[in-house]
């Protein structure tokens, strides 16, 4: 056997009595730490995390696989400490059944094991802080509707993630009392690309009327001719969040968004910046892309 092989067999032993006196404590490991003291007096060290609180020894196992197959017996091990370095209490629980065919029944898992077992494999390969989920955030302006939370993190309450600015995202002509019809649980009922950019792109537009949707673009040096567009739906800026001074600036406009089609099929967001004035050029930006 290789070193590391060796050090694999004897965290096995020592994460099994760990997992029992845990079990015995009615506690579960977040932070583990793996010891190895070799024979010329250095040490090497393992470190592993979950996101929830688990005694499952075979989970703890494969997190630390990749761990020790990095790590560097040296001329030998002399000892082998497994620590805890942090638990929370976790309570027993009823595991799945085996029926009278040998198949497990499931019905009461649902709490997501398996999600939490994959983030703590991401997390320890990856880093903990890069694998996140989104959730929504109370703001109608499209690139600041989500922010990232740890993928194992509470659910937000829906209350927190109502959209602070419903009567600002709707079709131009609304008036405030179409609120209602404009929003579903506080979020937009107007479709929203499954891929948005990180921030807008500029592109060149060609329109009949200014205030109307384009009949051809120009991004990335591609052209595209629309067939069929939908819109617009209007999103002010968020003028209560900014400085007073910065309320009416040149910055601050407000966005007509449309959703167009072109020939080949492929779907896009799009938007003019600021209202239409005569003999002012309008700014028009490709924002995401629809499935």
């Amino acid at each position: 056997m290789r070193g590391w092989e060796f050090a694999a067999a004897g965290e096995r032993r020592l994460l099994d009595d760990l997992c029992a006196r845990l079990e015995r404590a009615h506690r579960g490991a977040r932070r583990l730490e793996l010891a190895l003291y070799r024979v010329d007096g250095t040490v090497a060290r393992a470190h592993i995390g979950t996101g929830r609180p688990t005694r499952d020894a075979h989970h703890l196992e494969r997190l630390f696989a990749e761990k020790l197959a990095g790590l560097d017996p040296g001329f030998g091990v002399e000892v082998m400490v497994l620590a805890a370095t942090a638990a929370d209490p976790l309570a027993p629980v009823q595991g799945a059944l085996r029926t009278g065919r040998g198949m497990a029944d499931t019905a009461g898992d649902g709490d997501g094991d398996g999600v939490a077992r994959l983030v703590d494999r991401l997390g320890n390969r990856l880093g903990r802080e890069r694998v996140v989920r989104l959730v929504p955030r109370a703001s109608h302006v499209p690139e600041r509707a989500c922010r990232e939370v740890s993928a194992l993190a509470p659910p937000v309450p829906a209350a927190s993630a109502t959209s602070a600015g419903s009567p600002h995202s709707r079709r131009p002509g609304k008036t405030d009392g179409a609120r209602d019809s404009e929003t579903a649980g506080g979020r937009p009922v107007q479709p929203r690309p499954l891929h948005l950019l990180p921030w807008p792109e500029p592109i060149e537009v060609m329109a009949p009327v200014p205030d109307h949707p384009p009949v051809m673009f120009r991004w990335r040096r591609h052209r595209h001719r629309v067939a069929r567009a939908d819109g617009p739906e209007r999103i002010g800026p968020e003028w209560w969040l900014e400085e007073p001074a910065d309320a009416f600036s040149p910055r601050h406009r407000i966005r007509d968004y449309y959703r167009v089609e072109d020939t080949e099929g492929r779907r896009f967001w799009l938007y003019r910046e600021g209202l239409y004035r005569p003999g002012v050029e309008p700014a028009w930006y490709l924002h995401g892309f629809f499935a």
